[in-house]
């Protein structure tokens, strides 16, 4: 992603990202998610847990590349709405 987009993806999620994020069903999804990553957790072994705290962190990597896709995605609709009436 070019710097500048960068610059602005980074601005909103630090300014707006939760703010949406209370319009959804986020956060009943997010505490379930992780009342069950904790029963899971504890039946694992020490290897077991290893590998799980790896997949998480990739789970995380995947949700942040799909907020980026997002904002791409929404970025190039906006650009495309506002040259039509710029047209």
């Amino acid at each position: 992603m070019p710097d500048l987009m960068q610059i602005l993806f980074d601005y909103i999620i630090d300014n707006f990202h939760e703010a949406y994020c209370l319009q959804t069903k986020r956060a009943m999804c997010q505490a379930q998610r992780d009342t069950l990553s904790r029963r899971l957790e504890e039946q694992l072994t020490e290897e077991q847990r290893e590998l799980f705290e790896e997949y998480k962190e990739y789970a995380a990597d995947v949700e942040m590349e799909e907020l980026y896709a997002m904002f791409l995605a929404a970025f190039d609709q906006s650009a495309a709405l506002l040259r039509r009436h710029i047209s």
